[in-house]
């Protein structure tokens, strides 16, 4: 099997068109989400964990915040190139 990606864009538009995790697919593996919407004041938190993050990281906040930190940067990123696609497909037609 192919090594999956460290982040991974999950959504369930049926029952939970609201909401976009993004799943930290490596111990620790865990579901995050973008807590508050403003683009200024928004951050990432965990809202789900399949292993247990802090005793993963053996209580260290320093370490589990420079994971989030990781994750905020790959979303944000992942968000510009939503809204680059987008704009090349308005130029398409």
């Amino acid at each position: 099997m192919a090594k999956l990606p460290k982040f991974m864009i999950a959504d369930d538009p049926v029952t939970d068109p609201d909401n976009e995790y993004i799943f930290h697919t490596e111990q620790p593996r865990f579901f995050a989400k973008r807590v508050d919407e403003d683009e200024e004041n928004g951050h990432i938190d965990i809202v789900a964990e399949l292993d247990n993050v802090d005793e993963f990281f053996k209580n260290d906040p320093g370490k589990k915040d420079e994971l989030l930190e990781q994750l905020e940067e790959w979303y944000y990123s992942y968000l510009e190139w939503l809204e680059e696609d987008e704009f090349e497909e308005d130029d398409e037609e």
